[in-house]
Parts: structure tokens; C-alpha cells; sequence
């Protein structure tokens, strides 16, 4: 439910802009939130179905369906191998962006606020390995998250970093799209968690409003010019959404429209798009998508970095080492050392840093895939769930209880030779192992990435 002092406030504000059916709206709160998966297209599984109630197709993204039921997802080993991301339909909706954008080759994206990672992996599987993707978070422990949730992806053209928003100034004019899922007053998602209206207020709602400028001022200055940002909150008011798009335009912008087939259920507002409860099978969300054809420097930054200060992201070249067989490399992947590790990157980031000398003080997380920390001998777990590894690795397939010990880094027992091996759920690889005498097992699945609730079979 939704109390009613919040209902009238958030009714008030989305009359500004658009005609709603109060009484549809108010009631959809009192329904259960849509539950819905985006399927990995590079680890697709013919036999899905079979751990998962899938339902009908979301409409507005390739390969994402509903489910007709929630099942305890940190049971499911098809999870942690990265088979599908579990996420709300709306934010799906980059999807159908960018194919309209038609922004999907030898481009670069920046989703600058992007923890847990849901709409990066949305672009993360739209674009080729001749695009890139940099995704930051400015919180440490969501972007640790958020680097997780894409090395599960698999793929090896991205960046992770956590840094503030102004760390990017050092490489501005870069991006041909600058994603911003901007913080809000989280009002869209009020029947999926109702202890956020506990802090609703309009104070809160200009709390939010003056953070949301405050981060647009650097944002705006990033982007080139013909540059594109895609905006986005998951709230309800106009003053977060259609209000701050006017703002957007003000200051150098152009809104681009789109078209989107009515039977979505999908709002076309004075400016930018609304997902209501009560007409799209999707909790409340909105987008606006603006292209850069001025700017007004009444935000430049004062402060300009000086290079002389700064040291250029290195990635160095590597000689060959003794496990490079494990990869498929082709023309468009390199291994490149970088700090401590051996990264596994694709060719078109080893080419922007090496062109461009790309600068930045920020704190980066993953530069692609990591492969092999440089002291050690086995692969890393990030690897394990890379879509480039050989078929030719020594691999063992577990049984379901298998993979929930192996995942829980409890004890058990296989037989085979002693040596290293990748284990398989459903030929999707979880990890490493090494089997040593008598079957036992040493167990290199990452102790932060384990399932640490009990499981009851």
C-alpha cells in the first residue's frame, strides 16, 4: 500500500505533465512487483526453462522475459555463472534506446552511476567487442559489485572504476553516450520496497533535485558535442523527471523522440518517457534521451588538470605465458600486464590507452577481464567465467548439490585425476579447482563471492 499524504504529492506532481487514472495508479500499489530476467546471449541455455518459471517476453529488450514466480535465486547455480541478471523490466528499456540510437558499433559509453550493473549488462550485450563500456560507481563496495555482475557477463570490453563524477573531466569529449540512472527519491519502486516512503518528503524530493543538477553540471561538460545522454530515474515526480529535462535541454541539449509502439503501455510525456504500474508490467521509471548541440560554460570547471601531474593509464605487453592456451584469442583480444595482473582486454581499449593516453585519477577497479594474477598459476575466478575460454580445459561437470558446495566453499569429494580442473553447471564453468589425493579438493572460488546462506534441498 501507499499512504495517502505520499499518493497526493506524487499524483500532484505527475498531473503536471500527464493525465493518469488516479484510481489505477493508487491500486497498482497494492499489487506484487513484476519479476523479470535478462538471459545472457553469449551462455544461452536451451533448457532454462527447467530452473526457471519464465512467462511471456519483455516487450522492450532481446532475450529478457518475466517470471511467473520468484525463486530463490542464491540457490541457483546457473546464477553465479552468469546465465541471466535479474532485474526490474523498466530498466530493461536501454535496450530499445540504443538500437533506435542506432549507436551500437565503435562507440563509447560511459553509465556513470551504474551499480549493481543492471543496464550495463544491457549494453554490455548490445555492443560488439569494437565498442566499449566504462562503468562507475563512486561507491567502493557497490562498484565491486558491480565489476562481479560483468565478469559474470563474461565479455572482456569493459572498464570498472569508482570514482566521482568530476575524475572524468581528465577525459572528456571520449563518449559517444553518457548513461545517467541518476540517485532519486526511489518513489517508482515504493510498492517493491515500502520502507522508502518512510523518508518521502518534499524536502527530500529537493534534496534530490539539487544533487541530481550538481552531478548534470560535470556530466554535461563530458559529453561532445552531438554526444549523446540517456537520463533516468525511478521516480515518480516531475520535478526529478520532466522538469529536469527542461533544465537538460536549457543548457545545450536537444530531447530526441522516439517511437514506441502504444501497445506497451508506455507514457509519452511533454518531455521524456514514463513506466507506470498500472500500464506497463514494470515498477515506475522514466528516460529522457538528449544530444549535445551547445553548451552553456556557466559550468566549466575552473580548475584544469595539469598532465604534467598525472600519469596515463598503462597496459604493458607481455611475453607468452604457459596457460595463454586456456584463451581463444583472436585479432580483437589482447593480454596485457596491468599493475599486478595479466588482463584479458579487448583490442579497441588496448588502442584508445595506447592512441590517446588516456589520463585519469579516478580509482579503477578491472581493465577487462582479469586472467592471471602475475605470481600465480591458475587462472583467476573472473576468467572461469569468461565467454573466451578454450574448449580444451580440463573440466568436470557437478551434479546441483555439487555446485551449491562448491559455491558455499564447503567440503566435498570427486573423483578424477589430481590436477587442476574448471567445474561446470550445466556446461556453464562456476570456477576453479584443484583435486589432490583421495579426491579431496582445494576450492578457489572466491571467499566474497560465496552463497552464504544455508540451503535446504
Amino acid at each position: 500500500m501507499i499512504k495517502q499524504e505520499i499518493a497526493t504529492i506524487l499524483i500532484k506532481s505527475i498531473e503536471k505533465y500527464c493525465e493518469i487514472d488516479t484510481t489505477e495508479f493508487i491500486n497498482s500499489f497494492s499489487e506484487s512487483a513484476n519479476i523479470a530476467i535478462k538471459v545472457n546471449p553469449f551462455k544461452k541455455l536451451e533448457n532454462l526453462q527447467d530452473y526457471l518459471p519464465l512467462a511471456e517476453k519483455v516487450q522492450w529488450c532481446d532475450e529478457a522475459y518475466y517470471l511467473s514466480d520468484r525463486p530463490n535465486f542464491y540457490k541457483d547455480p546457473l546464477f553465479y555463472a552468469g546465465a541471466y541478471y535479474v532485474m526490474d523490466p523498466a530498466s530493461m528499456f536501454i535496450d530499445f534506446i540504443l538500437k533506435y540510437l542506432n549507436v551500437l558499433e565503435n562507440v563509447k559509453i560511459l553509465d556513470i552511476a551504474a551499480a549493481p550493473g543492471g543496464k550495463s549488462i544491457i549494453i554490455d550485450s548490445q555492443i560488439s567487442d569494437n565498442s566499449i563500456l566504462w562503468a562507475n560507481d563512486i561507491n567502493n563496495n557497490r562498484a565491486k559489485v558491480l565489476e562481479y555482475n560483468l565478469a559474470k557477463w563474461g565479455k572482456a570490453n569493459y572498464i570498472v572504476s569508482s570514482a566521482k563524477i568530476d575524475d572524468f573531466m581528465d577525459i572528456k569529449n571520449q563518449f559517444d553516450i553518457v548513461l545517467l540512472d541518476a540517485p532519486c527519491t526511489g518513489s517508482g519502486f515504493f510498492r517493491k520496497y515500502q520502507a522508502w516512503q518512510d523518508n518521502f518528503s518534499l524536502n527530500y524530493i529537493n534534496q534530490c533535485v539539487k544533487r541530481q543538477k550538481d552531478i548534470l553540471k560535470n556530466v554535461f561538460d563530458i559529453i561532445p558535442m552531438d554526444g549523446y545522454l540517456i537520463y533516468s530515474t525511478c521516480s515518480f515526480t516531475s520535478e526529478e523527471n520532466e522538469e529536469m529535462a527542461k533544465w537538460i535541454i536549457e543548457n545545450g541539449f536537444e530531447e530526441i523522440k522516439l517511437q514506441i509502439p502504444s501497445e506497451w503501455g508506455i507514457v509519452a510525456s511533454e518531455y521524456g518517457y514514463r513506466f507506470f504500474p498500472h500500464l506497463s508490467k514494470s515498477e515506475g521509471f522514466y528516460y529522457a534521451i538528449f544530444k549535445k548541440n551547445n553548451f552553456n560554460n556557466e559550468f566549466k570547471q575552473i580548475n584544469q588538470f595539469n598532465k604534467k601531474n598525472l600519469n596515463p593509464i598503462k597496459l604493458t605487453s607481455i611475453n607468452k605465458h604457459d596457460n595463454v592456451d586456456y584463451i581463444n584469442l583472436t585479432e580483437d583480444l589482447k593480454l596485457k600486464k596491468w599493475r599486478k595482473n595479466i588482463n584479458l582486454i579487448t583490442k579497441k581499449i588496448d588502442d584508445w590507452f595506447e592512441k590517446d593516453f588516456i589520463y585519469f585519477n579516478g580509482k579503477i577497479l578491472s581493465i577487462g577481464t582479469n586472467y592471471l594474477e602475475e605470481k600465480k598459476q591458475i587462472p583467476s575466478p573472473q576468467f572461469a567465467l569468461s565467454i573466451y575460454k578454450s574448449s580444451d580445459i580440463p573440466s568436470i561437470t557437478l551434479s546441483l548439490s555439487e555446485a551449491q558446495s562448491y559455491l558455499q566453499k564447503t567440503s566435498f569429494t570427486i573423483e578424477a585425476d589430481e590436477g587442476i580442473y574448471l567445474v561446470k553447471f550445466q556446461n556453464l564453468a562456476l570456477g576453479w579447482i584443484k583435486i589432490i589425493n583421495g579426491g579431496r579438493i582445494n576450492n578457489y572460488y572466491p571467499a566474497e563471492w560465496r552463497i552464504i546462506k544455508e540451503i535446504d534441498n
